[in-house]
């Protein structure tokens, strides 16, 4: 997986993931990068931007979304130890932060979108258009298939398109010189074809057995290969909240305390019940040689008109849920007469609802737009935002008393089995006085660890190896559990005999020889591919196949090799018929120029083109380096404890 994102590292697929992590987060739609929602502040803030909280629950999305991203592209090659190789973690708290620094730096500067412009880009979206024109029921599939509110995805949307903005800026004044087009243009236009053969560095298998002297020899060599890193033995206390919530008995004061504490969290939104009536703007329909821009305009005017005419309709005495039937292009509220049922605030975009919020019971607004048209609507019915009361919610208000309780309890319990046990270092004695138990790991190492009871906790394991001979930890605090540690053991780290790791050196000695066995084999036939310029006759009796690559240019990642600029370089200055190889990393090819294409010259309209593209390159590194500048001079904290 990882030679496949190194090989094509500057292809267009990883070059438009990274500069989305750069750009955080701009003009993206299935992958939102935690956009999608309200960010919401559940789990901490794992890290602040100038002031400004990111929390653990948006930072967990933004994460999941960028696996999801690379497992969809890489499909069956993805796998979940390819995480923490590509650093997908950090990567997405890299793309929040800077996502929070952009959207800081648009609110100095002022950058706004307005409704106008945030219907134009939702409409224009490709995944929400069928038959070349928006649909209303994609749209709202797409909003409960991703578990999204229409205001939420506005929103999101919105900041998309003040971040694109901002970017833009850096697009005025790049100047392109006539060789940056001609070097453009050429790297663009010029193609070349190779018949290519490879293989790993290990390919050539080695039926040898290695005497005693021989394992001895290499392992006297290379010992360091071998070693056992140090390892650690940890005495433990764990103090689990579980433990003490069937004994708590919250107050009735403390009910009510924490209920007045926390009444925001018991508040019911605003429910609305409506029915409406959609006239969608259609500009396929408008004949003619208009602009598509003109015919937009003509649609619209259209559909208002239309809408108008619904409206003056039910003023004289039509029945509001037959007209809905009629003539309503939401298929699934026409049918119920227009019916939307009952719905939170929140739920409908916020031109919709904003209409709501100015009618009375059974009034009927004017002409409405939205992304999906021009709406008639109808107040039904109406439940103002309210606060449950403490009889509803008292329940739910124990409980977490209950558990806020038994972490209040673990934490004292903690702090008193540490401060006793660090009167006389026996946290044994310690934990007994303060009714808990000891547990000892076995030894494991920084690299290598995970005991039953403690799992995958990096704040145990560092704690553990910061602690010196005797020395009794501060409580570690987790979500799960507390827990207070005291190095039992340990154990140096240190060369192994011979004896015990007699299966590894084999192993090692056998890849190596296999590698050096393979290189000589590369050198031989690169010998004889040079003089004879044939790869089928050079590899005849081998299990080795040509392979032949279509036409790429210097711009393109090489269709089954790889972005790798060695072989491209090469591939441009060779003759036809002309042979190369190149080693890159564990890999080795040996290649042969069999077609090539000149550039020509550029017209026009393609000049145009590659000035257009060289100024983007220009800004997006201007962009990147000002990105990089304001990260240095922000105040970003990070709590690294909850990655």
């Amino acid at each position: 997986m990882l030679s496949v994102i190194r090989e094509h590292a500057d292809s267009w697929m990883i070059k438009s993931i990274l500069w989305l992590i750069i750009l955080a987060f701009m003009g993206t739609i299935f992958y939102s990068w935690g956009m999608g929602g309200a960010s919401g502040s559940a789990g901490g803030a794992i890290a602040t931007v100038e002031g400004e909280k990111i929390y653990q629950q948006e930072y967990e999305r933004t994460f999941n979304n960028l696996v999801e991203f690379y497992r969809q592209q890489f499909k069956n090659q993805f796998s979940d130890d390819m995480i923490k190789q590509l650093g997908l973690k950090t990567q997405a708290l890299e793309a929040l932060i800077q996502k929070k620094l952009l959207l800081l730096e648009a609110e100095k500067q002022n950058l706004k979108i307005s409704d106008v412009e945030l219907i134009a880009h939702l409409k224009a979206l490709p995944v929400f258009q069928k038959d070349n024109v928006f649909n209303d029921k994609t749209y709202r599939n797409y909003l409960n298939y991703q578990r999204i509110s229409p205001s939420d995805f506005e929103d999101s949307q919105r900041e998309s398109l003040i971040l694109e903005k901002l970017e833009k800026l850096f697009r005025v004044g790049s100047k392109v010189s006539q060789n940056e087009i001609q070097q453009a243009f050429i790297d663009q236009k010029e193609k070349a074809k190779l018949d290519y053969i490879r293989f790993n560095d290990d390919h050539f298998q080695v039926d040898k057995t290695f005497s005693d002297s021989e394992l001895n020899d290499f392992f006297e060599a290379n010992k360091k290969l071998f070693e056992v890193p140090p390892q650690i033995k940890v005495e433990y206390v764990k103090i689990d909240p579980k433990t003490y919530i069937a004994e708590i008995e919250p107050r009735d004061e403390d009910i009510e305390d924490h209920y007045q504490t926390h009444i925001a969290d018991f508040r019911i939104k605003k429910m609305y019940r409506a029915s409406h009536i959609l006239v969608n703007i259609k500009s396929s329909d408008i004949e003619g040689d208009a602009s598509p821009e003109e015919k937009q305009k003509q649609a619209q005017d259209k559909a208002k008109t239309v809408a108008a005419e619904l409206k003056e309709k039910i003023l004289k005495g039509a029945d509001f849920g037959e007209l809905a039937k009629k003539h309503s292009d939401d298929p699934g509220s026409g049918a119920q007469g227009g019916s939307l049922g009952e719905f939170p605030k929140g739920t409908m975009v916020s031109a919709f609802e904003a209409a709501l919020d100015k009618l009375k019971i059974n009034d009927v607004s004017e002409p409405v737009l939205t992304p999906f048209g021009y709406h008639i609507i109808k107040l039904e019915g109406l439940e103002e935002e309210r606060i449950k009361t403490l009889s509803e919610v008292r329940d739910g208000v124990i409980q977490s008393l209950k558990e806020i309780k038994a972490r209040q309890r673990v934490r004292r319990t903690a702090k008193h089995i540490h401060q006793d046990a660090e009167k006389g270092s026996d946290l044994k004695s310690a934990a007994e006085k303060n009714q808990a138990t000891t547990s000892v790991t076995g030894f494991f190492s920084r690299e290598n660890h995970g005991s039953s009871g403690i799992g995958d906790n990096p704040q145990f394991y560092n704690t553990a190896f910061s602690l010196t001979e005797n020395q009794v930890s501060q409580p570690v605090h987790t979500l799960e559990a507390s827990f207070i540690l005291k190095v039992a053991e340990n154990k140096p780290a240190y060369i192994p005999e011979l004896k015990e790791v007699k299966e590894q050196v084999t192993e090692a000695l056998t890849e190596r020889v296999r590698q050096e066995h393979t290189l000589a084999k590369f050198k031989e036939l690169e010998e004889k591919i040079a003089q004879e310029k044939d790869l089928e006759k050079a590899i005849q009796g081998l299990d080795l196949s040509v392979r032949h690559t279509p036409f790429f240019s210097k711009a393109d990642s090489i269709p089954g090799i790889g972005n790798i600029k060695e072989i491209k370089n090469k591939a441009f200055t060779m003759s036809i018929g002309d042979t190369a190889s190149a080693q890159v990393k564990n890999r080795l090819y040996l290649f042969k120029l069999v077609e090539k294409e000149a550039a020509g010259e550029p017209d026009k309209e393609m000049t145009q083109k590659i000035i257009e593209q060289v100024k983007l390159e220009k800004s997006r590194q201007s962009f990147q380096e000002w990105v990089a500048n304001l990260k240095t001079r922000s105040e970003i904290m990070i709590d690294k404890t909850l990655m």
